[in-house]
């Protein structure tokens, strides 16, 4: 069973969840990095969100994208509140891939 936070505690996640929703359903995504972070935030999987780009834009007969340059969007420099909960979100779920990879390239002599 997951631990039960107090009331107070509760109340303040209710409304930190209750800001983000309403930040996700209003955002405009009239650009392709918008319509990255907006699909994100509904998926939470790069690889949806690559899936869902590509479909429709092979329907437009644009060129097709991959998960690296939706990685990329993600982590740029934030432009907007959604952006920055997103990246740092992101950046924090993917911390241990990240550290492992730069430990990895190093030598020791």
């Amino acid at each position: 069973m997951k631990h039960l936070p107090t009331v107070s505690r509760a109340k303040e996640e209710i409304e930190y969840l209750q800001d983000y929703v309403l930040l996700a359903e209003t955002y405009h995504a009239n650009t392709l990095e918008k319509k990255i972070i907006k699909l994100y935030a509904y998926t939470g999987s790069l690889q949806k969100v690559t899936a869902q780009i590509n479909e429709e834009r092979e329907a437009q007969n644009l060129s097709l994208i991959d998960a690296t340059f939706v990685s990329r969007s993600i982590q740029s420099k934030p432009k907007d509140p959604l952006h920055k909960l997103l990246r740092a979100n992101y950046l924090q779920k993917t911390k241990h891939i990240r550290t492992k990879s730069a430990e990895r390239g190093q030598y020791s002599y």
